[in-house]
């Protein structure tokens, strides 16, 4: 490099070193400050001798609430069900279906079930019908013969008979007169010797014969008025009333029949699903309980039962939510309470609600997650927007108390030790522990009744400065034994150190091995295949980690946690007596 170039060189250098020199400056003075205070006596800080943050106590409004999950549904559903008789099947297939989301008309075309088995049932019917068509008529036409016949001979056969009796009973008596005039003749000319005595007794036969025979008439006519009329009436009148019966016992077999043909008419008229109102098709879905066998899925080859929901057509005007409240929580929601939701299709808006319904009873709930129960609650939305839909998954926050103007700290700022609550403050270069009076808590802050005042100032982590505190001696009680949620009781154990993300608590261990030993029936600490439901047994294979045809805890718990997990269900721990959940 040439002279002229250095000289060139030497006045960007020095531009550059100054720029470095006024940025150095201001590091340097923090460094300086830092030493200066360190050094000087009294400032210094160790970690031991580090002030926690403190807390103002002070006054606002105190608020409770209890936060689920739930979905958006019509408070008014006009359900469509499927109206098909299953007739010993498993159900009727849908072969048609409008899709989802369509806007429908009275009247209109909904869904279309397959009919072909009816169909063929209508024909066999249809013939079956006929026969027993043909053999009502013939029953008829035996009843009128009956009828007929019976009158044939009371009033026909009868008196012919009887006329001709008659008749032979006066040919007979005619011929007796006859007789006993030729045989008394015949004695006459016998006396006078003009016929021989042979003579005279035929005609004495004739006369005998003549007298028999018309005593057999006459009995004869007898027999028929007291005997063969009476018989044959009631022989003809049986006739009547058999014919009859058959008749009716015909008309009945018929009428079923006719009766089973329009039923099955009337089915097949069934497959064809209208809209009875007018409003947008929904389809019936149900999966939540997807992988257990119980879910409802509603689409094209799908079979439906007899009078399940197909669709549903909502009212758009009259709108709710159906959450699910754990049992931890359920003693809090009552009817009538204010409730706020918020729709994650729509994070910027916050919709009123009224709870309306609180089930006594849980909901069923699935075979992994039988320990967590869970009630359905409807909360009533108010002045529902038009963009609602049925379906949306939604955030339910339940108000259960709220009070207005009242003392309240952190819950981390009180501690329970012996029954009695503590706040941690300062006295002068000491702490000492506060006793006081708590009210409600809602998992956050806690209501002061008594022991603190506004602008007090309390350690926000009391529980780490205990050992400082002048605490009264108290015996040990049972871990776990708080009064109110979130306040770390007296129990001088340490604290379970803090696991793993996903892993479970100890208090859902607890539950998950409450529930792994009901289903050990044979008490061996493992569950085979003859231990778990029949629907469930399926599911062995899927659990069993390592392979061994038998499931146990850590693989029972790794199951229940992983399905936890996907369904958003958490095992709790049940709430303590101060009213905390």
């Amino acid at each position: 490099m040439d002279r002229r170039s250095r000289a060139e060189a030497l006045p960007r250098r020095a531009g550059i070193a100054r720029r470095v020199v006024l940025l150095a400056l201001p590091l340097v003075a923090v460094v300086a400050a830092s030493l200066a205070y360190s050094m000087l006596p009294g400032l210094s800080r160790t970690s031991d001798e580090e002030s926690p943050l403190m807390h103002r106590v002070e006054r606002g409004d105190f608020v409770h609430e209890i936060t689920e999950r739930g979905n958006v549904e019509s408070a008014s559903n006009v359900e469509i069900r499927c109206e098909v008789q299953s007739q010993n099947t498993a159900g009727t297939r849908i072969l048609k279906i409008v899709p989802e989301g369509t806007y429908v008309q009275k009247g209109d075309v909904i869904c279309e079930l397959d009919s072909s088995a009816l169909e063929n049932d209508r024909m066999k019917q249809e013939s079956i019908t006929s026969l027993s068509l043909a053999a009502l008529i013939q029953a008829e036409n035996d009843v009128e013969t009956s009828k007929i016949a019976q009158q044939e001979y009371d009033k026909g056969k009868y008196v012919l008979e009887e006329q001709a009796i008659q008749s032979e009973i006066q040919l007979a008596e005619e011929t007796c007169r006859r007789a006993a005039d030729y045989l008394k003749f015949s004695r006459d000319l016998a006396q006078k010797g003009y016929i021989t005595q042979v003579q005279l007794q035929a005609d004495q036969f004739a006369s005998e014969k003549a007298k028999t025979d018309l005593a057999s008439a006459q009995k004869k006519l007898d027999v028929l008025k007291k005997f063969t009329k009476a018989k044959m009436l009631l022989q003809l009148e049986s006739d009547k009333k058999t014919a009859e019966a058959k008749h009716k016992a015909q008309q009945a077999t018929h009428e079923l029949d006719d009766s089973r043909l329009k039923l099955i008419k009337a089915q097949i008229e069934k497959c064809i699903v209208r809209a009875p109102e007018n409003g947008q098709v929904v389809y019936a879905t149900n999966t939540e309980m997807r992988g257990f066998g119980n879910e409802v899925i509603i689409e094209e080859g799908a079979l439906v039962r007899e009078r399940q929901v197909i669709v549903r057509l909502p009212d758009p005007k009259r709108m709710q939510v159906k959450a699910k409240v754990n049992e931890s929580k359920i003693s809090l929601a009552r009817e009538g309470q204010a409730a706020t939701i918020r729709l994650d299709a729509f994070p910027g808006v916050e919709l009123t609600g009224v709870v309306e319904k609180v089930n006594e009873y849980p909901a069923a709930s699935s075979w992994w997650a039988a320990n967590v129960k869970e009630y359905d609650t409807i909360v009533r939305i108010v002045d529902s927007p038009v963009m609602l839909r049925p379906g949306l998954n939604a955030e339910v926050n339940i108000r259960v108390d709220h009070q207005a103007d009242v003392l309240q700290v952190p819950v981390q700022t009180v501690i329970e030790h012996g029954g009695t609550y503590y706040c941690a403050m300062r006295n002068g270069s000491k702490w000492e522990g506060r006793e006081i009076k708590v009210g409600a808590t809602n998992d956050k802050f806690v209501l002061i009744r008594e022991g603190l005042e506004v602008g007090d100032l309390v350690a926000m982590n009391a529980a780490a400065l205990r050992e400082k505190l002048d605490l009264p001696e108290v015996s040990r009680e049972p871990a776990g034994k708080t009064a109110l949620a979130g306040v770390p009781s007296a129990d001088p154990r340490p604290a379970t150190p803090p696991e793993a993300k996903g892993a479970a608590k100890p208090d859902d261990r607890d539950a998950y091995s409450r529930s792994f030993g009901l289903a050990d029936k044979n008490h061996d600490g493992t569950l085979d295949r003859s231990e778990l439901p029949e629907r469930h047994a399926s599911t062995l294979q899927s659990v069993d980690a390592n392979k061994d045809g038998k499931v146990d805890l850590s693989e029972w718990t790794a199951a229940e946690r992983r399905f936890n997990g996907k369904s958003g269900a958490k095992v709790r721990a049940p709430a303590g007596p101060g009213g905390g959940p």
